[in-house]
């Protein structure tokens, strides 16, 4: 997605073997996260002679959170997070909240870069400034 976004200027689609090769990643690896990612209305196929792929919202409208969740599915750092009745010690478990939080602390973490802030490599600065979105979309110091 950083590739397709700083690549993929003035609507000119980037052919998916481009992206594969300046990301060291093979093709087919790549095929298969496409889906993912078009499935979730990040990223469009441009068919044609001259086709690829492009971004399908402005990637300053995408977080990375977004992202992550097409690529891999819900955030989750314990499966009792996102399915709390698959484990049985849930209910008393005197963990979860605490992964719970965490789990959240991750998605505001996500939730607070977008797609143009790591093409452009603005997120070092931005968490150096302090300049951090919650969950809320409240710009709040790191």
């Amino acid at each position: 997605m950083q590739i397709v976004a700083r690549e993929s200027k003035n609507g000119v689609p980037i052919n998916l073997g481009d992206v594969a090769q300046l990301a060291a990643l093979s093709r087919r690896y790549l095929e298969q996260v496409c889906i993912s990612l078009k499935n979730a209305g990040l990223l469009k196929a441009v068919s044609g002679k001259k086709g690829g792929h492009l971004l399908a919202r402005p990637a300053e409208e995408i977080n990375l959170y977004e992202i992550v969740e097409a690529a891999i599915g819900p955030i989750n750092i314990v499966e009792c997070v996102g399915n709390p009745g698959d484990c049985i010690q849930s209910p008393g478990c005197e963990c979860r909240s605490g992964y719970v939080l965490i789990n959240q602390r991750i998605r505001d973490a996500l939730n607070s870069f977008t797609l143009a802030d790591l093409a452009e490599n603005r997120v070092e600065q931005l968490v150096k400034d302090g300049r951090l979105k919650g969950s809320d979309g409240l710009v709040r110091p790191a």
